[in-house]
């Protein structure tokens, strides 16, 4: 079919008439009236009714939502078989975006309608209004148009909203772990009132340490681990997440205290028969009123680096009612810096160097704490601890203390803690051995050195070295002295060997008298982890404040469709298919353009009123375009760019 040129007349007499016949009609049958007024009404229901209900489903989705949300908020995560409460409400989200969205885009297409019949638009706002109801960038492009002073600019912000309408709704769940008891799985942590392990017999009634203290107090000395490995008693916690209440134990304490005011300085000339000629030279001595003594040659010859010595508590020791033997240390400030220097060390010493002395002590206490085990890292707190010593002389115990425990502690009342003769024994054999050396550097030789005679029992050299060159001070330690450091680190080591008596003490020997000592685990609570909901309900405001926009929007286009009298068209475009349009910028009839549209194809014979109701171009309602269209025999076809109109 060829293309047609379509013209519409200005106003004519045939309107006039039609209008006038149809006033006289609405005086004459009020009835009829008043029922075209229903069905008119009832019609413009209909055609809103998708619209209406695609508005209140995504009402009831979004409600749907949120009860779903208050009943599990707060709550564990539910297990469900075939859906996880992620993925429900992403589906209810979607659907309530869905219908929202298909009700503003048919009410954005609507407003179309309503913006050309107020006046004479340019063609292209049909295609900014087309894609308005599409998406982003033509609501973008129809709020630029509208200048935001038109009800269509409501339906343009619900669109461009509506982006976040999904990200907001899934953002509303989080999860947040809980911890809750789950008495089926069982923690254990040892505490101890009594010790008495001890290692093979070495003559006598004495004994050799047990194996697993020697064994923890060399890796405190040598192993710098920051996670302190050799502190750590054992425990059981099956899911890495357990308490204990507050409970005591028998553990070893460190004290220390600086005597460098004590150092008393000696100088004189010394001449035996190895110097050059029988030349005197200077000798420096420090002194210590326990008798530890430090020597150096202010020439830079040979020196001491370091002494460290056990004494017996006296009255010449700072700590006079120890149990275990005294340690005390004299060291040059600084000459332990470079371990490559060697003997090189001794030409750092000289009078003008800044000399320490300090004396330090292992004493028996009870330690009351609570622990805990947190994604399986182990802590405790401590409370109290009772360091006042009984001294006995009879039964097994070489020592005893007896704290009076509240309620509170695992074990309660006064009870009684205390270490047995043999570990008594063999532990103060150990200490005095293993701290009894000196440091000797000279022009060509540096070495360490055990004091006394023989070569002793255990390695004391290496806790020289340890004490001298390791740097005790960055593993945990906030003093900044190397014997404090090295003692309270082999303290430490002690307290968890003791403690871990009730897990490995059938590994060591013990004497039978030990069988009354009682190393006890405490059962603790284990936690299990639990994934709880937990909703935040201000990411609702986005999804509400669209739905709000959306509903405006729909209302706001029906609203002005039945104030401007026009058919509900909504996006079709068949009655601009159909029906000519007008190209001019008025109504007035001045200046029409020719616009090549297939027109109708009804007969020109009618009458001047029947025609003018056909070309009033609101007055068919989008069902009777559907229908024409479906009885028209007419075919659209898209013309290339090389095609002719035939």
């Amino acid at each position: 079919m060829a293309p047609v040129k379509s013209e519409v007349e200005p106003i004519t007499e045939a309107q006039a008439i039609f209008e006038a016949q149809e006033d006289d009609q609405d005086e004459l049958h009020p009835t009829k009236h008043n029922q075209g007024q229903l069905r008119s009404a009832l019609a413009f229901l209909e055609y809103w009714a998708w619209e209406a209900a695609g508005i209140f489903v995504s009402a009831a989705l979004i409600i749907s939502i949120v009860t779903v949300l208050r009943k599990y908020n707060g709550r564990q995560q539910p297990s469900w078989k075939y859906i996880s409460l992620n993925s429900l409400v992403a589906w209810l989200s979607t659907l309530s975006k869905a219908c929202l969205l298909f009700a503003v885009s048919n009410g954005l297409g609507q407003m179309k309608w309503v913006w050309f019949s107020r006046q004479s638009r340019t063609l292209s706002d049909l295609d900014t209004f087309d894609l308005a109801s599409r998406g982003l960038s033509g609501s973008v492009a129809l709020l630029w148009l509208v200048k935001g002073r038109h009800l269509a600019a409501i339906g343009s912000l619900a669109m461009i909203f509506s982006i976040g309408f999904d990200p907001f709704v899934q953002n509303l769940v989080h999860y947040v772990p809980h911890y809750r008891e789950d008495p089926s799985q069982v923690s254990l942590l040892a505490s101890t009132r009594g010790y008495n392990t001890v290692g093979p017999l070495l003559g006598g009634d004495t004994f050799y340490v047990d194996p697993i203290l020697k064994a923890n107090v060399y890796s405190a000395l040598f192993n710098l681990d920051p996670t302190l490995p050799w502190s750590k008693p054992q425990h059981t916690c099956p899911t890495g997440n357990c308490t204990w209440d507050a409970m005591a134990s028998l553990e070893i304490g460190a004290s220390c205290s600086n005597i460098t005011s004590q150092l008393k300085s000696t100088c004189f000339e010394s001449k035996d028969a190895s110097s050059d000629f029988g030349v005197p030279y200077p000798n420096c001595t420090l002194s210590l009123k326990s008798g530890v003594t430090l020597w150096y040659l202010p020439d830079g010859g040979a020196a001491q680096p370091i002494v460290v010595r056990t004494v017996l508590a006296s009255s010449n020791t700072v700590h006079q009612s120890s149990i275990f033997p005294v340690i005390q240390y004299i060291f040059a400030a600084g000459s332990n810096q470079n371990p490559t220097e060697g003997g090189g060390i001794s030409t750092e010493i000289g009078n003008n160097t800044l000399f320490i002395a300090t004396e330090c002590v292992l004493q028996p206490l009870v330690q009351s704490f609570k622990a805990s085990v947190n994604m399986g890292v182990y802590q405790e707190e401590r409370l109290e601890k009772w360091t006042a010593i009984n001294r006995t002389l009879d039964g097994d115990y070489a020592l005893t203390l007896k704290p009076d425990l509240q309620e509170n502690f695992a074990m309660n009342g006064t009870q009684i803690f205390g270490i047995g003769w043999e570990a008594m024994r063999a532990i103060e054999s150990f200490v005095t051995d293993l701290f009894n050396g000196y440091v000797v550097a000279g022009s060509d030789h540096f070495s360490f050195e055990r004091s006394g005679d023989g070569v002793g029992t255990y390695a004391a050299t290496d806790t020289l070295e340890a004490i001298f060159y390791k740097n005790l001070t960055n593993s945990n330690c906030p003093e900044n002295d190397q014997l404090t450091c090295a003692i309270k680190n082999v303290a430490s080591a002690m307290s968890k060997t003791i403690r871990d008596g009730a897990f490995t003490g059938n590994v060591s020997y013990e004497p039978l008298s030990s069988s009354q000592f009682t190393r006890g685990t405490t059962a603790g609570r284990t936690m299990v982890t639990i994934t709880y909901v937990a909703i935040h309900w201000r990411w609702l405001v986005l999804p509400v404040a669209v739905w709000l926009l959306g509903a405006l929007s729909c209302l706001c286009s029906a609203w002005s469709t039945h104030r401007v009298h026009i058919q509900t068209w909504m996006s079709s475009s068949l009655p601009l298919a159909i029906r000519p349009i007008r190209s001019s910028p008025n109504f007035r009839g001045k200046g029409y353009d020719d616009v090549e549209i297939d027109a109708s194809g009804r007969k020109q014979t009618e009458t001047g009123v029947q025609s003018y109701r056909d070309l009033v171009f609101y007055n068919k309602s989008l069902k009777d375009y559907s229908q024409r269209a479906t009885r028209m025999n007419v075919k659209l076809e898209a013309i290339g760019k090389h095609d002719n109109f035939c």
